[in-house]
């Protein structure tokens, strides 16, 4: 029954619909970026990379809000970005949204070819909202076949991002960016030299997932891990949300305290930045961990033994090791990582040992995500 009014749904809506013409491929393109976690907004960027691969002279149009936007506002692939309000809050809220992006698309002249979803978009009320739009054939992930004129399936076999590089033909794998302005770079750099004036090289930690699951290890082993770093000559930063102020205390507390904490210090280009001039990470699965594999930075993440990592851990690069504990079916009440201490210090010493000359390294990094495009 949901099937059938959905697609009686689109036969209606389709018929009100500006028709496009075939020109050998789509040339303006309306993506909806609508799944606000951070790692999903870090994740869906290599769209935008790969479709100016395959078609540099495609304009690409990014209709988003908060996090997304925040996310997306200095990437160099993106030609146009549209501020919205949530069309997730409610029907009114929706409405908004739609006049919104019309309003935009008609004021510039814009008539997109395509409308794609990324696969962190899939709930069915994302479907709706793309042939709501009534203004181009849709292509996404949704779990609402009979919405979209181009329905993919989510093949769990495959990591998020390479399930968002089907959307675009014959991509082939590409790393997510979040890009940072020269702006940006200096603030971060003012933040590392009042911190650490003696320049020592930097270790990132992140402590405490700060998504819907608060993911976190133990906290001597933490406060162990960073003693260790020290006398390696590193000087240790704690990244993460406000949140988690307290838990980074009580594990500073425990270590010397050692360092400082950054947490919630920084929006999402200067965090970009800030880890750029790093030299390496310790991290929990959380968004955060993500900016860092975005800016190319050396780390070793703590996974969560409870999820498939195939789907969000960085296990195809080359300076990210994933440390996990045996799988679990279900998720523990603490949420608590089971990996052991030497473990990690093992790995810590062979990537130091690895990934030098530190300086040489964050410059190549700084390169790669320095972005003259603003908001």
């Amino acid at each position: 029954m949901r099937d059938a009014l959905f697609r009686l749904l689109y036969r209606v809506i389709r018929v009100s619909r500006p028709r496009r013409i075939d020109h050998g491929g789509p040339r303006t393109i309306l993506v909806l970026q609508y799944a606000m976690p951070l790692g999903c907004c870090v994740h869906g960027t290599p769209i935008y990379a790969a479709i100016k691969q395959a078609n540099p002279n495609t304009t690409i149009i990014v209709a988003s809000r908060g996090t997304g936007l925040a996310t997306l506002q200095h990437d160099p692939n993106i030609d146009h970005l549209i501020d919205t309000p949530d069309p997730m809050a409610s029907f009114a809220s929706l409405r908004k949204t739609i006049r919104t992006i019309r309003k935009h698309l008609r004021a510039n002249g814009w008539q997109p070819d395509i409308v794609l979803q990324d696969a962190s978009n899939r709930r069915g009320t994302y479907a709706l909202f793309a042939l709501l739009l009534r203004v181009a054939p849709t292509k996404g992930f949704a779990d609402a076949p009979a919405l979209y004129d181009n329905h993919l399936q989510y093949d769990p076999m495959l990591s998020l991002i390479d399930n968002n590089l089907r959307l675009v033909d014959g991509s082939r794998h590409v790393e997510p960016g979040v890009y940072f302005t020269a702006d940006e770079l200096e603030h971060a750099r003012a933040m590392l030299r009042e911190v650490n004036p003696a320049g020592l090289p930097v270790t990132a930690f992140v402590v405490q997932g700060s998504g819907g699951q608060p993911t976190e290890w133990h906290d001597d082993r933490f406060a162990a891990v960073i003693q260790h770093m020290q006398k390696r000559g590193r000087f240790p930063v704690f990244l993460g949300t406000a949140d988690n102020a307290a838990k980074i205390e009580r594990i500073r507390s425990m270590a010397g305290p050692p360092g400082c904490s950054l947490a919630g210090r920084t929006s999402i280009p200067q965090l970009a930045a800030l880890l750029s001039l790093c030299d390496f990470m310790i991290t929990i699965d959380t968004g955060t961990m993500h900016v860092g594999r975005a800016v190319d930075l050396p780390m070793i993440v703590l996974g969560p033994a409870w999820q498939d990592p195939m789907e969000w851990m960085p296990l195809s690069k080359i300076n990210a090791r994933v440390l996990r504990g045996f799988y679990l079916h279900e998720v523990p009440p603490h949420c608590r990582v089971e990996v052991s201490l030497q473990r990690v210090i093992t790995s810590a010493n062979e990537w130091l040992m690895i990934f030098q000359p530190p300086e040489h390294l964050r410059e190549i990094r700084i390169a790669q995500r320095l972005s003259t495009t603003r908001p």
